[in-house]
């Protein structure tokens, strides 16, 4: 099982952790329903481009078949799947800024996943997804996170060893204890 950096940025208070694929595929399904509707994209910074691709409907992230699919909904009504080889994830961030809309204080929810990018054009291309209607311009809020902690966990590497538990752990436990 793969583990990669996963960045916890909260009003610029910041802290890393381990992530594997079925806690970042639980994390962000468990976002979806709680924010929905999400929007989904991605950003490329080296090209300075921002593609929107509609209304977040599902979210994979599996490690078996080397794939994380995100499936959407455009403002038309089509239905649109893209897909990054979770081979090329890079690390993962999870941002929460408090933002004053209308004389309240919103926290406001922007999830990251980084990829080396396929293409030849971009170091990197980084899928998020953000709540459409807890603030006025959520796009202007993906961006400016990703600027203020899109850079954090990048230093960080997770090499395996040490002590962790295979996810399997409880069956291997003898469930007869008088062996």
């Amino acid at each position: 099982m793969r583990i990669f950096p996963h960045a916890n940025v909260i009003n610029f208070q910041a802290s890393i952790r381990e992530m594997t694929a079925p806690e970042l595929e639980r994390l962000l399904k468990k976002m979806m329903t709680d924010e929905a509707p999400m929007m989904a994209g991605f950003l490329d910074t080296f090209q300075e481009a921002v593609y929107i691709y509609g209304t977040a409907e599902s979210v994979s992230v599996d490690e078996e078949r080397d794939r994380v699919e995100v499936t959407a909904r455009s403002e038309d009504g089509e239905q649109q799947s893209f897909s990054r080889p979770f081979s090329g994830l890079i690390l993962s961030h999870e941002m929460r800024f408090d933002i004053e809309v209308e004389g309240q204080v919103v926290s406001y929810p922007v999830y990251y996943a980084t990829f080396a990018a396929e293409e030849e054009q971009s170091r990197e291309i980084t899928l998020f997804l953000a709540p459409t209607q807890r603030v006025p311009n959520p796009l202007e809020c993906v961006v400016e996170f990703w600027e203020q902690g899109g850079d954090v966990g990048r230093d960080v590497e997770f090499t395996g060893g040490g002590c962790s538990i295979p996810p399997d752990f409880k069956k291997l436990l003898n469930p007869d204890r008088s062996l």
